[in-house]
């Protein structure tokens, strides 16, 4: 039952907070043998399994990652705003259900974990089409895709329509906190869009198929940057709190001439957001801050786990860690 006080939700988090994995932790993981990467992880209380091998990984980091969504939901006195970060699962999922329907796939869908609805109900409300049960505004959006596929049927559209209903519904509903997060995720998607279509000599026309309104950096600003030099790319959608860090993920590509560096920027910018508020007692900031952490950590240890099994150099996780919650 949840709680009915930020301040006990607030309180019980403290306590798990604790748990999180440590930077230097991580750093051990990442230097040791697979198995001992393991055991670095299960020692330090990560998981229920503890005689799993290096094979069981991913079973490991969903059991974690299933408590940390029930205890979220266990001490929010107000599941508005947590919710908000929740239904990135449900998006995702309805994405991939009406995917696979609409190409007729049998695959077992890649689900993600977490969200605000089963995917068994997800699952029968894409194969009736009916969505009567989902909110208003997700269910307005899915009626619409629907009816678009009486004409034509587009792939893209299916992630672009339910992205911006997603965006629109954040910016509405969420506190200061949330609308920042959310502005500066678009910023940084675009901005990757933008610079993903440039390689492949696409322009503005293409990048008005993918932009995700709400942000900091409007369209109009990224298509005339889409016409500059690579290397004035930056300071032309140099605009908004995450400009900074935008700049320097730019930088670093071109430094390397992958884009990696500036999801990875991303990433590092919208957790150390997240941890901006965390000291705070009466509300639930430290609650969303924490299952952002845990998400993160999930990515890393999954990043570890996944290049030891694979025996990738180590090189290869060090470039691709990302920042934790702090």
């Amino acid at each position: 039952m949840p709680q009915q006080s930020a301040l006990f939700g607030v309180a019980r988090i403290r306590v798990h907070e604790k748990k999180l994995i440590n930077k230097e932790k991580l750093a051990r993981m990442a230097e040791a043998s697979a198995q001992e990467a393991l055991r670095l992880l299960l020692d330090s209380g990560y998981g229920t399994m503890p005689e799993a091998t290096i094979e069981d990984s991913e079973e490991i980091i969903a059991s974690a990652l299933s408590q940390t969504y029930s205890l979220v939901r266990e001490v929010t006195p107000n599941s508005l705003l947590t919710d908000i970060f929740l239904m990135k699962a449900d998006i995702h999922n309805l994405k991939l259900l009406l995917k696979l329907r609409l190409t007729g796939s049998t695959e077992e869908p890649a689900f993600m974990s977490g969200g605000v609805y089963s995917t068994e109900a997800l699952s029968q409300m894409v194969a009736s089409s009916d969505y009567s049960a989902l909110a208003d505004w997700l269910r307005a959006a899915m009626e619409s895709l629907e009816q678009s596929f009486v004409s034509h049927i587009n792939p893209v559209k299916i992630s672009v329509q339910l992205d911006n209903a997603y965006m629109e519904y954040a910016l509405k509903n969420g506190n200061s906190f949330v609308v920042e997060y959310f502005k500066a995720q678009a910023d940084f998607n675009n901005v990757l869009a933008a610079l993903r279509l440039r390689a492949m000599n696409q322009g503005a026309d293409k990048l008005k198929e993918v932009f995700i309104p709400g942000g900091d950096i409007t369209f109009l600003t990224l298509s005339c940057a889409m016409e500059v030099p690579v290397e004035a790319f930056a300071k032309a959608v140099s605009t908004g709190p995450a400009s900074r860090s935008i700049q320097l993920g730019i930088d670093a590509m071109l430094r390397t001439g992958r884009i990696s560096p500036l999801e990875r920027e991303r990433d590092n910018y919208l957790i150390v957001l997240a941890g901006r508020n965390k000291g705070e007692i009466d509300t639930i900031a430290p609650i969303i801050g924490f299952l952002l952490a845990r998400e993160q950590e999930a990515r890393s240890i999954r990043l570890i786990l996944t290049a030891k099994r694979n025996n990738l150099p180590d090189s290869i996780i060090s470039e691709r860690l990302r920042e934790l919650y702090g």
